[in-house]
């Protein structure tokens, strides 16, 4: 009981971590958005982590940022898209983070809904320690 209580909790704040992550999240496609989920390593594991699968490899890029780069052709002897030719080598000045993911997590904890969470985690475990308490008096 005490387990699954816990396990509610974490998933209960993973799951208002997600919604917060899709409300901020930088929107081009969509596909990043989308692609917001909580996973749940199994029943028996207290770990519970929101984040992007590989349908968008490119997320922690975003999160993170990059460094500045070198691009060089992979299958060309030159870089080119339909609309330029940019040479053997382009100099990407990186791009900035964007932590959407821990900006939700922070978010979300300063807000009501974690107090909210916290309170019912208290409650349900008083409850049952409550229950548990007059069950073992009964038996004396």
């Amino acid at each position: 009981m005490i387990k699954d209580a816990l396990k509610a909790f974490l998933f209960r704040v993973a799951s208002g971590v997600r919604t917060r992550a899709k409300e901020i999240a930088p929107y081009k496609t969509g596909n990043l958005k989308k692609d917001i989920q909580v996973f749940d390593d199994g029943m028996d594991e207290f770990k519970i982590s929101v984040g992007n699968t590989t349908i968008t490899p490119y997320a922690k890029f975003v999160h993170f940022g990059t460094r500045p780069h070198l691009i060089t052709p992979k299958n060309k002897r030159v870089l080119a898209s339909r609309a330029a030719i940019y040479g053997k080598l382009v100099r990407h000045p990186g791009t900035g983070a964007n932590p959407y993911l821990s900006r939700a997590f922070y978010s979300y904890v300063g807000g009501g809904e974690f107090e909210q969470a916290k309170n019912d985690l208290a409650q349900k475990l008083a409850d049952k320690l409550a229950k548990d308490i007059k069950i073992t008096l009964k038996g004396d």
